[in-house]
């Protein structure tokens, strides 16, 4: 496990120790939970991690990070099996499900996923608004791809509904992920693109330079999904009470609070239990 931590995350990992210290449970020595999460939602997870191995002793979360649509692939068609899985969206839960590995009661969001869209910092093109995407100005518009990922499954549905989708399509390009559009627009290969505001512009820093963009405006809650960032158990995991522990603490206020330290905004009592 990485020792660095926010400044911010710091402080909420402490107070969240505190605020579980009266709950541990014990473990038999040598147990292993293993969690897929996406890359993008990293620093929040690793802070989850640590606190949930400190209230859990001899319990080791190992936390694999990836694209969540390559996570996805590797338990539907490589046959992995982790406890828990992460979606920053949604979307990539839907095969797993149709395949029998996740259940709608095991499937628990955490977080609404605000959809923004976002430009290379010069924005030559001078984009002020979604509608500008269909100036001559603009010459490309980076799309993660809309059928393996959640992201771009609700830029999709956004500028389907905005009524835009005809006139910005020809100058679509697809790329894998949400962190290959950040990088298409942080070159300026693009002239615009659609990020989660908090997944993985503000999440993963490590990764991206965000400096090198700014983000324009929130794409209206109306035209896509909802999205939101969801849990769920593996269906057949043989350590269901661990992993069950573990969502609890997402949802729970010191979940939550972990949440809200990287501007991941908490669902209301009742959107968590959908």
């Amino acid at each position: 496990m990485q020792a660095w931590r926010t400044t911010m995350g710091a402080a909420v990992l402490a107070v969240a120790m505190l605020a579980v210290s009266g709950c541990r449970r014990e473990a038999d020595e040598g147990t292993v939970l293993h969690l897929y999460a996406p890359c993008g939602l990293e620093m929040p997870f690793m802070d989850l991690e640590a606190l949930f191995e400190r209230s859990h002793p001899g319990v080791d979360v190992r936390l694999l990070l990836d694209n969540a649509h390559i996570l996805a692939e590797r338990v539907l068609e490589g046959g992995e099996r982790p406890d828990l899985v992460v979606s920053p969206g949604g979307h990539e839960f839907h095969r797993l499900t149709e395949a029998g590995l996740l259940t709608a009661a095991d499937t628990r969001p955490f977080s609404r996923m605000d959809l923004c869209l976002f430009v290379p910092r010069a924005n030559q093109a001078g984009v002020k608004a979604m509608a500008d995407l269909t100036r001559a100005e603009v010459k490309v518009v980076a799309m993660a791809d809309p059928d393996k990922t959640s992201i771009g499954h609700h830029t999709l549905q956004a500028l389907q509904k905005a009524g835009l989708w005809e006139a910005v399509k020809d100058k679509v390009v697809i790329t894998g992920d949400a962190s290959q559009t950040y990088k298409h627009v942080a070159s300026e290969k693009a002239d615009a693109s659609f990020a989660y505001r908090s997944c993985p512009l503000k999440t993963a820093p490590d990764k991206l330079e965000y400096s090198k963009v700014r983000i324009i405006e929130s794409v209206p809650a109306e035209l896509y999904g909802p999205a939101y960032a969801t849990i769920a158990v593996v269906a057949d995991t043989p350590r269901r009470a661990l992993a069950e522990a573990f969502v609890e603490l997402v949802l729970s206020p010191v979940g939550r609070e972990t949440m809200a330290a990287y501007d991941l905004p908490s669902l209301d009592d009742e959107a968590m239990k959908r």
